[in-house]
């Protein structure tokens, strides 16, 4: 019997950085490329309801989790890490990124073939900077070790979230792990400030591409969604209801229904 547990393993970047990755399941490969705060053991629920169909490679990005780390950060070093791990996964590999995730994906199939890519709400700043003049308390926080204060400044000024749904966040035993990841996140942020807001450039990708949103996601990021399905000339949307940003823990079974048919077959 094949063994569908999860598999450590590892790839070395173009820059030479190493970069972790967790195995699980067996069939056609799904490279998760994971959004900002968030590493491969977050979407280990996912992999487990897809190991019979799906052999997921999720990726500690780098300066998270088992991931080393550069100082010469930018999103090209990123997709050159998703792009080794496609070569280990294989040709026929199916890309998802997941909010700052999805972004590293949208840039890296404007440089190469990918047999077919699912976005998961990347916030294209379509509606302004996600930083902006909020980057500099939050570093502060950050410098000073606050990290508590710094994610709650995050989800407040970067995702816009309203205080009661901070407020439960905090509650959940997640909520710690979010707070040791937030040292990374202001180089994302502003990774996805000079993402640019040029839609038009994605009107020549014709690969197969399923935009994933949730019910309850924050309107700015499923409206992004929703416009660049509009861009993509070979793009459809799926909505999973009842659930917002990551559903892939709240509801892995909900996602896997919402993404399998066409992970297994892009091109239908």
């Amino acid at each position: 019997m094949t063994d569908i547990s999860p598999q450590q393993t590892q790839v070395t970047s173009a820059d030479g950085t190493v970069i972790a990755v967790t195995v699980t399941g067996q069939g056609r490969p799904l490279v998760v490329s994971p959004g900002a705060l968030c590493a491969a053991q977050d979407w280990q629920l996912l992999a487990d309801v897809l190991a019979p169909h799906m052999t997921t490679y999720a990726v500690d990005r780098r300066g998270h989790g088992a991931s080393g780390d550069s100082p010469d950060f930018s999103i090209e070093r990123e997709q050159e890490d998703i792009a080794a791990v496609l070569e280990l996964a294989g040709p026929d590999a199916i890309l998802l990124g997941h909010s700052y995730g999805g972004l590293v994906t949208l840039g890296l199939a404007l440089k190469q073939s990918l047999a077919g890519f699912i976005l998961y709400e990347p916030p294209v700043p379509l509606h302004g900077p996600v930083g902006g003049e909020a980057l500099a308390p939050f570093e502060q926080a950050v410098g000073k070790g606050l990290l508590d204060h710094a994610l709650t400044l995050g989800l407040r000024n970067f995702l816009k979230l309203p205080e009661e749904a901070i407020e439960a966040f905090r509650r959940e035993p997640v909520w710690s792990v979010r707070a040791s990841m937030t040292p990374t996140w202001a180089r994302e942020i502003r990774a996805m400030d000079a993402f640019g807001d040029d839609l038009e450039r994605f009107s020549l990708l014709e690969t197969p591409t399923l935009l994933v949103v949730g019910q309850l996601s924050p309107p700015w990021l499923t409206d992004t969604s929703r416009r660049l399905q509009q861009a993509l000339p070979n793009g459809r949307l799926v909505e999973i209801p009842g659930h917002a940003h990551d559903a892939y823990l709240t509801d892995p079974v909900a996602m896997a229904e919402a993404i399998l048919p066409f992970a297994l077959n892009p091109a239908a």
